[in-house]
């Protein structure tokens, strides 16, 4: 009879333990939580590999531009000329970033980058120069206002050197950078939305050749 106590003792014990293993088995686990993908994502990429990529290869007497060796490039011939293209989008609130380079030319000649271009009278208008300055433009029904005039930067590298532009549009603001550096920021809300694009520039010199590489456009929250 003692026996027979220890041995059924002994059982519940091990019945006990094993529901108790079991137990959280059975119960019904709760859906790992899908993970919320907050920040910026990636409008417009382009490394200028692909010669169908969309941008336009032209030339005649005065400039050309086109795809090469990789990279985007404008040589402007004539002098006070600015050649553009622009990415056939629509942006509102982003931030652009691309590398471009002045390889040849008079160092007082620009290039850069247009954002919010409405068309080709209406548009904002950010120049580096191969010596060192930068300033930013508005192009109003084909009337030029200067919106930050010509200053130098010990962050705007040389005629032949790569310099990474980035523009930032929130609202009616807009912050423009030369490799990571803010230059300046600028407030006008003439503009609200529209294409970017790409772009060299001379003024009393003739001659310049400019080269764009990996572009890309991002979203960013309005402030």
């Amino acid at each position: 009879m003692r026996a027979h106590n220890r041995l059924s003792y002994l059982t519940l014990i091990l019945i006990l333990a094993w529901l108790t293993l079991a137990l959280p088995a059975c119960e019904k686990q709760p859906a790992p939580a899908t993970p919320t993908i907050v920040g910026p994502h990636l409008l417009l990429a382009d490394d200028f590999d692909d010669p169908a990529s969309g941008w336009l290869e032209a030339a005649d007497a005065e400039a050309s531009q086109g795809y090469r060796d990789g990279r985007f490039f404008f040589q402007v011939r004539a002098p006070d000329l600015i050649v553009w293209d622009t990415a056939d989008g629509n942006f509102q609130d982003f931030d652009l970033e691309v590398s471009a380079k002045q390889a040849s030319g008079a160092p007082e000649n620009s290039y850069g980058v247009l954002v919010r271009y409405v068309d080709e009278g209406n548009f904002y208008r950010f120049d580096l120069t191969g010596d060192g300055r930068y300033a930013v433009l508005k192009s109003e029904r084909g009337e030029w206002q200067t919106l930050v005039d010509w200053q130098g930067s010990a962050h705007v590298r040389p005629l032949g050197e790569v310099n990474r532009i980035q523009v930032v549009c929130q609202g009616s603001e807009m912050t423009f950078y030369a490799n990571n550096w803010v230059l300046v920021s600028v407030g006008d809300s003439t503009f609200e939305r529209g294409d970017v694009g790409l772009f060299a520039s001379t003024f009393a010199e003739p001659d310049v050749e400019v080269e764009f590489d990996d572009l890309k456009i991002w979203t960013v929250e309005h402030p």
